[in-house]
């Protein structure tokens, strides 16, 4: 039987902790304690990160692990997207130590040390992930697309990201009192809508924003998107009601539309802002979810 191979790959421009490089290693460490044949590669651009992948992938590696947020996972998976035929035949992880850290409570993991015990004990489940179609290739999320506000937040991030979990507050506030609704037609499986839209959120996961379950129904690996859509809102009852987003409870408040969906066409969007996974990208003309698509680590309960 041959040796497992894993590339550990750490992202060091996310807002990963002084103990960075300790962290690193102590994961390195860990695996191949664990009769693992580890890569650690420390990526500062996504330039890097395609070197880093194509190298991996050349040396017969079907295992990744990403060490970042959201944003170097969804980096990664479309790397990986654009380099292999069938990603479905390989392991991805990701031990969170990011700005955003959403997509792992997904999993339910009480700590970044089950997270590795996982992948060393090769526990994992398909889930799904989400096709962006564009005029000129398609593109893939993980977790979450966003259009309006949150994207227009996300904008602003960068100036805050020193901060850590805190810079989402800080560039929430700052764009809170400015950002104003938009109209937004689209149609979902087929059927035709139009809203004056604040926020729409497409979720394969609950969480985003640092841990605001913006898509509560939201399941990983059940083909569906869990569709969010806040209407138009005076911002007065958004700030009253802006501590619900915490629990998903502001669908109860806010006036809002949910759905479950298996494809989304968007129209007219030019004046939109939009983000997936916390990175900031065009709007889609097409948002699609591909069933089971991915292998991730899974709590053994």
């Amino acid at each position: 039987m041959s040796q497992r191979k894993i590339a550990l790959i750490a992202n060091l421009t996310s807002n990963n902790s002084r103990n960075q490089f300790k962290f690193d290693r102590f994961v390195y460490d860990r695996l191949v304690n664990s009769g693992i044949e580890v890569s650690l590669f420390q990526t500062s651009s996504l330039e890097d990160l395609k070197k880093k992948v194509k190298e991996s992938l050349d040396n017969d590696v079907n295992e990744f692990v990403s060490i970042g947020g959201d944003g170097s996972l969804h980096h990664l998976v479309n790397q990986l997207f654009s380099q292999v035929k069938d990603i479905s035949k390989l392991k991805l992880a990701i031990l969170p130590k990011g700005t955003g850290n959403d997509y792992a409570r997904n999993f339910n993991f009480k700590s970044k040390r089950d997270i590795l015990q996982a992948i060393i004990a090769q526990q994992y489940k398909k889930v799904d992930i989400g096709l962006l179609s564009y005029t000129h290739g398609d593109k893939h999320f993980i977790n979450m697309l966003g259009l309006g506000f949150s994207a227009a937040v996300v904008k602003k991030l960068n100036r805050y990201k020193w901060l850590g979990g805190m810079s989402y507050y800080l560039a929430l506030i700052d764009t809170f009192f400015s950002y104003q609704a938009e109209k937004i037609e689209l149609t979902i499986d087929d059927q035709a809508h139009s809203w004056d839209c604040f926020q729409l959120s497409i979720g394969i996961g609950k969480y985003a924003g640092n841990n605001m379950k913006l898509c509560p129904q939201a399941i990983i690996d059940d083909g569906l998107f869990d569709m969010n859509i806040i209407e138009k809102v005076s911002l007065w009852k958004l700030l009253r009601y802006l501590h619900t987003l915490k629990d998903g409870s502001y669908l109860n408040h806010i006036p809002s539309k949910s759905f479950k969906a298996r494809s989304i066409q968007l129209l007219h969007t030019s004046n939109l802002d939009c983000e997936a996974d916390g990175e900031e990208m065009a709007c889609p003309q097409k948002v699609t979810i591909l069933e089971k698509r991915i292998l991730m680590p899974t709590t053994s309960n």
